[in-house]
């Protein structure tokens, strides 16, 4: 069984698992971890895993009053399942409002961060569509644009194909690659590694700017890696926008991945030198 890292955190990751053993223990460590670090922690079952709501109740320790929750998705007699607020949820909008109500209600509560897990047997259900399902994982991305919010997707591989889960896989960013909303104008940072595992999820990241009438403001100072199909979104990104800048900070390496796929023929991609990472030297 895989062990979730700290390094987690502010990111929108998926996990496939095997066995009712295997997702017990990640989601036991996922809340732990969250729990651990004063993080508020919501986990989404399927109805019929109230043995593992249990399980993994058990197996968190030290939770305030508040911090940690488990919902069951109840389909009722409609076939639609009900949201940790007692409304239907119907399609994908719906379940992107519930999600953002969470991260309201939660930071808006005190809490310093979310961390939500979810168990993905709920979107296997005949009013769900694989076509639904990745307009929900690339939608959900805007959800994790802030740090402080952390996703956990957790598929079955007895239910989910092989070729599917690989698709889903990339459209999630995490755990390679984190992306911030925020700054002047429209501004995203990326961080980490953008490569064939994670570079599908960056239209749909990029997309939270794509509608700003300014210059948009990508740093990519801090990333380390970018493959061509990345940078090609890059590139495609800045050249759909051709009256208003795209503004691209990013190191040596980064820069001659745009180059090579055509960054200096689109005149409204601008591409100027990372900002160094500042070192703070801990008070004397």
């Amino acid at each position: 069984m895989r062990e979730l890292g700290a390094a987690l955190f502010g990111k929108h990751v998926t996990l496939a698992y095997s066995s009712d053993d295997e997702i017990r223990g990640l989601l036991t460590d996922f809340a732990q971890r969250a729990v651990t670090a004063g993080h508020r922690v919501v986990v989404f079952l399927d109805t019929e895993s109230g043995d593992l709501a249990r399980a993994v109740a058990k197996g968190v320790t030290g939770a305030a009053p508040g911090q940690f929750t488990t919902v069951r998705f109840d389909t009722g007699q409609t076939g639609a399942p009900l949201d940790a607020f007692g409304g239907p949820i119907f399609g994908v909008a719906d379940m992107l409002d519930l999600l953002t109500r969470l991260a309201d209600d939660t930071l808006g509560g005190g809490w310093p961060a979310v961390a939500v897990a979810g168990q993905m047997t709920w979107t296997d259900r005949p009013a769900w569509t694989p076509t639904d399902l990745f307009a929900y994982e690339h939608e959900v991305n805007r959800f994790f644009g802030d740090p402080r919010v952390t996703g956990l997707c957790l598929y079955d591989r007895r239910r989910f194909g092989k070729e599917l889960l690989a698709r889903i896989g990339a459209v999630h960013p995490g755990p390679l690659l984190a992306f911030t909303l925020g700054g002047w104008g429209a501004h995203l940072r990326l961080t980490g590694e953008l490569d064939a595992s994670n570079a599908e999820s960056l239209p749909s990241i990029l997309e939270l700017v794509a509608g700003a009438d300014s210059v948009v403001m990508l740093d990519a100072s801090d990333l380390d890696f970018v493959d061509a199909a990345g940078a090609g979104h890059i590139v495609r990104f800045a050249a759909s926008r051709p009256h208003r800048h795209t503004v691209v900070r990013c190191g040596r390496a980064v820069r001659q991945a745009l180059q090579l796929v055509g960054a200096e023929s689109v005149p409204s991609l601008v591409l100027r030198d990372r900002v160094p990472a500042v070192s703070v030297s801990p008070a004397s």
